[in-house]
């Protein structure tokens, strides 16, 4: 059992600050993802949970106990690597069993055995164990590092984008796996990645980080629904959100509108102006695209506009929609639209989302006692 706890974490490499300041914790048992765009500081942060790097400023705790001068080795986690790592000389049987042959493990050949043959059935590559690391492929290698560390079974399981290099079809069978591994196991699973789906797919919390900032800490629903700035909103969802520069004016029946610059986009306020900032007119509106509902019919109510482009998925179509000098895109599960159809598009009051011009900060999303937002 395991908890890990971060306290005003800080990473400088000469004058480059890659960490700035970051807290959280991920409790035992738990699978917290670190999510962010290259260069964010995540694997910085993970290697430093780990001992790999050492830490300029703040604390690092293990079940409350401090383990900012403990060597990796002192530490009981185990590390996957983006570059894998592998022993070249070492067959793939030899790889995985390495771990598990140090006298601290205590294993005997028939427990070490039974115990790689699992982890190879579980990531199918039962058929790879005589096979050296020179005579597999990017993804074979990938899943060879991963084995090791799963082997291992400590109590901390540090991971650094360990399914980048799978075809979509292994990813997905692989995220199945892990989240079985950590039930069964109750292992404690800290898990950096620059994809938001895996992110949402596997986490119970997700810290997300930029710049070495955490802009918002919450559970995939949290952080989904309720962004705490137009970076988190603009980073977890595809397509992207549409973001739209408005100004908060006075409607009928004294309820405020959103309206664009140009008059074409406008749709109702999702705050009354008791809850908006004192003087507050300049804002972004937000509005995910499966949210924006498109009609051929040009009596419906909504903004006029036509078809821009539209992009067959085979379930679902990305269609983008020219409203006035604005082009929005829709999430849709029509497929028959056509190149400058005229269109009117909507969206509910409950589905748009204000975020302030100057911060990004959201202005509308309902925040979770565990976000923190930085500047």
């Amino acid at each position: 059992m395991s908890t890990i706890k971060l306290r005003d974490v800080h990473k400088h490499y000469g004058q480059v600050k890659a960490v700035r300041g970051i807290s959280f914790e991920c409790a035992d048992r738990e699978i917290l993802a670190i999510l962010g765009p290259s260069g964010a500081g995540k694997t910085s942060t993970l290697k430093m949970i780990a001992g790999l790097e050492p830490i300029t400023r703040g604390e690092i705790f293990d079940n409350g106990n401090l383990i900012n001068f403990l060597p990796p080795e002192k530490r009981n986690a185990a590390m996957v690597f983006e570059s894998y790592a592998l022993y070249p000389h070492f067959t793939v049987y030899e790889n995985i069993a390495f771990p598990l042959r140090s006298k601290s493990a205590q294993l005997n050949r028939e427990a070490i055995d039974t115990r790689v043959q699992e982890i190879a059935e579980m990531l199918q590559i039962k058929p790879l164990l005589d096979r050296r690391p020179a005579e597999l492929s990017g993804g074979q290698k990938q899943r060879v590092s991963l084995g090791r560390a799963l082997a291992k079974r400590a109590e901390v399981l540090l991971m650094d984008e360990p399914l980048s290099h799978l075809d979509a079809k292994l990813r997905h069978h692989m995220r199945r796996e892990l989240k079985k591994y950590q039930r069964s196991l109750d292992t404690t699973i800290i898990y950096v990645t620059h994809d938001y789906l895996e992110a949402l797919a596997l986490a119970h919390k997700i810290v997300i980080l930029n710049m070495g900032v955490i802009h918002q800490i919450g559970t995939p629903g949290e952080v989904y629904n309720h962004p705490a700035d137009t970076f988190v909103a603009s980073l977890i969802g595809q397509p992207r959100i549409n973001l739209i520069p408005c100004r908060i004016q006075n409607g009928s029946a004294g309820e405020l509108t959103c309206v664009s610059k140009d008059g074409s986009f406008h749709v109702p306020c999702p705050l009354a102006a008791a809850q908006l900032p004192p003087d507050l007119r300049e804002v972004l509106v937000g509005i995910r695209p499966q949210y924006l509902r498109i009609s051929p019919d040009p009596d419906d109510q909504g903004m006029a506009g036509e078809i821009y482009v539209s992009e067959y998925r085979g379930t679902d179509s990305i269609v983008e929609v020219k409203v006035g000098e604005h082009v929005l895109k829709s999430l849709t599960m029509e497929h028959d639209y056509r190149i400058a159809q005229a269109v009117r598009i909507q969206a509910s009051k409950t589905d748009i989302m204000l975020f302030d011009t100057d911060t990004g900060k959201n202005l509308s999303g309902h925040m979770n006692h565990n976000s923190q937002v930085e500047r």
